[in-house]
Parts: C-alpha cells; structure tokens; sequence
C-alpha cells in the first residue's frame, strides 16, 4: 500500500475587512503604516464588482512583509510584528466571519 498523499493548502489571498488587531500601544503607529501600506497594495474588485472589495494576493502578501526593510533597527522589529499582527487579525476576522 502507498502511504496518502499529504495534502497541499496555500492561500491565494485574502478581502480587507474590518479586524480588531491586538498590539501594544508602543506599536500602534505602525499599525496605521502597515494598514495604508496594505490597502495601496490591494487590488480592488479582484474578482470583480460582484465579489468586490479591496484583495491582497500572496505577491502582496509578500510585499507587505517586506515593509519592515524600510526601517532600521528597533522600527524594523516593531514593524515586522505589526505586519504580522495585522494579517493574523484579517485572517482571524475571516474565519471568525464564515464559522
């Protein structure tokens, strides 16, 4: 017998929504950056005015992530958790919406 074949997920993309994001007060500046950095990055309407909504794809995805390359040092770090507290929140805002 052939052991099963694991199973590949990858995401392709997600619609900006509104999301409660946990992050310290010291970081909050960069949620605001990371936040507009993310919605000059989206597309809108990516699959059209039906499913509307501004939509970042993994190329976006990993744009954002590169925004902390911007900064140096201690703003770098504190950037990085902000890009990832804020995907964590849109996901967890995806999931949350569609249980």
């Amino acid at each position: 017998m052939n052991a099963p074949a694991e199973k590949e997920i990858e995401l392709v993309g997600f619609a900006l929504g509104n999301c409660i994001v946990e992050i310290g007060p010291a970081l909050e500046k960069y949620l605001r950056i990371v936040h507009r950095t993310a919605l000059e990055l989206a597309v809108q309407n990516q699959f059209g005015v039906e499913v509307g909504g501004f939509w970042l794809m993994g190329d976006q995805i990993a744009q954002l992530r590169r925004l902390p390359e911007y900064y140096s040092g201690e703003e770098a770090t504190n950037v990085s958790v902000a890009v990832e507290a804020y995907l964590s929140a849109q996901l967890k805002g995806i999931t949350t919406s569609e249980s």
